[in-house]
């Protein structure tokens, strides 16, 4: 399971993508190893009942397992469609055709609007989010293409949906659209099925305690580059390795971090 963790979180990073390989590898190996040492539901699942070796407490534990899976992927199945609904996509321009151009600023290229100015650092978080300009003029280093549809990814651009171009290829951008539209995902897909992934081995308890563990590591990194306006390399790790963090924070110290805190709580309501 780890080394699973560890390379999904590197592909993650480099390429923005966790590949369906290795989250069905995962769930597939989770559910077996359930069967064949159902002692992982006391050891990685944090169930107090320690199971034998019986036919029964196999299949128990296999239970737990998809038990699990169906934790993760229904949780983060809903943030996705929820953060699709109610952030999913902000209208930047619309109506009347307006002149935009993107410029290169001190440390990140900044889209104009008419009178408005946007750093990407304010679009771009985690390199999911996309820019659609539906335009009736593009130039891109003084080329023209006409009427077509421009995407303007955090390190790319795609017009008509096909001439792919490195954004540091390009020198000048700008254009005439009548709609803009900023599109973002509050979670990919891959993150759904990765911690689906993981939920198979660490159960629902470490689950929960993953997503939570990664809320924390993930605020803690990003919150202060925010706040200082500094767009660096920690700003823009997707969710998958602080999903990862946690669920490595469960595996190793987890069980016994819930015990104290619970311990806690009983101390200071009696």
């Amino acid at each position: 399971m780890i080394s699973l963790l560890v390379a999904a979180s590197f592909i993650d990073i480099e390429h923005q993508i966790i590949p369906d390989g290795i989250n069905r590898c995962g769930i597939i190996v989770g559910i077996i190893s359930a069967f064949i040492f159902p002692n992982i539901v006391h050891e990685f699942m944090g169930m107090d009942k320690s199971p034998s070796q019986e036919f029964s407490s196999r299949i128990e534990a296999v239970g737990w397992s998809l038990a699990g899976i169906a934790c993760g992927f229904v949780i983060l199945y809903s943030v996705v469609i929820f953060g699709k609904i109610l952030f999913g996509k902000k209208s930047l321009s619309s109506g009347e055709p307006v002149i935009w151009n993107i410029i290169e600023g001190k440390e990140n290229p900044i889209l104009i609007i008419g009178d408005n100015e946007i750093p990407f650092e304010d679009l771009f978080f985690v390199g999911t989010e996309k820019i659609v300009l539906d335009s009736t003029e593009i130039e891109i280093n003084s080329k023209q293409y006409g009427a077509d549809d421009l995407v303007v990814y955090y390190d790319r651009l795609v017009v008509g949906g096909e001439n792919v171009i490195p954004i540091n290829e390009w020198q000048t951008l700008k254009g005439i659209s009548s709609k803009i539209t900023y599109k973002r995902e509050a979670m990919g897909l891959g993150d759904v099925k990765f911690i689906a992934m993981f939920g198979a081995f660490i159960g629902w308890k470490g689950v929960l305690f993953a997503l939570f563990a990664a809320s924390i590591i993930g605020t803690s990194i990003n919150l202060p580059g925010k706040f200082l306006g500094k767009d660096t390399a920690f700003t823009r790790i997707p969710s998958g390795p602080y999903l990862a963090a946690g669920a490595l924070f469960w595996l190793f110290c987890g069980s016994d971090l819930l015990q104290w805190y619970f311990n806690l709580l009983t101390i200071q309501i009696q």
